[in-house]
């Protein structure tokens, strides 16, 4: 049933659109103007052509690392992420300046590119395009999205239980 709700609507939804549209979520995803002063929003984004972008455990640990590197440089509060095999999930919460969301994800997405391109010897794009940004004006908003970015692992069955999935912070 689930699956032909999904592919059956133009264009198709994803989880990650469907909650965002039953929580009231506003996507921000194509530009950083309208972003908000000290606002939370939902961070993601896949490997192009939906590849194990994050494959290897190292992978992830760069990944994360450079999420941490980049937080304090941008102004950035790093509440809770998910990083999955082929896509990433972040609740972030601006600071002053939101338009430096896009400038940490620039800095984050392109040293994980450079560093893994190198790593495996190839070249172009890591990821899918730029990532998305739905903004959370609302504390349930948020509230969903965290429990989203928890129970990722467990709904992909990699782990029975969220606390088992080494590469979440909630």
């Amino acid at each position: 049933i689930f699956k032909d709700f999904f592919l059956g609507s133009d264009p198709p939804l994803t989880p990650v659109i469907l909650i965002s549209q039953l929580a009231g979520i506003v996507d921000y995803g194509q530009s950083s103007k309208e972003l908000q002063t000290n606002s939370f929003y939902h961070v993601y984004n896949r490997g192009n052509n939906k590849e194990e972008v994050f494959k290897y455990a190292d992978d992830k640990q760069l990944f994360i690392n450079q999420l941490y590197k980049n937080k304090d440089i941008c102004q950035i509060k790093l509440v809770s992420y998910c990083i999955m095999d082929n896509h990433f999930h972040l609740l972030i919460k601006t600071g002053r300046d939101p338009k430096k969301l896009s400038n940490y994800m620039q800095r984050v997405t392109t040293s994980y590119a450079v560093n893994i391109n190198r790593k495996r010897n190839r070249v172009g794009h890591i990821f899918q395009g730029r990532y998305s940004a739905n903004y959370l004006p609302y504390k349930k908003n948020q509230m969903r999205v965290l429990s989203y970015i928890k129970q990722n692992p467990v709904r992909d069955g990699i782990v029975k239980k969220p606390s088992d999935y080494r590469w979440t912070k909630v």
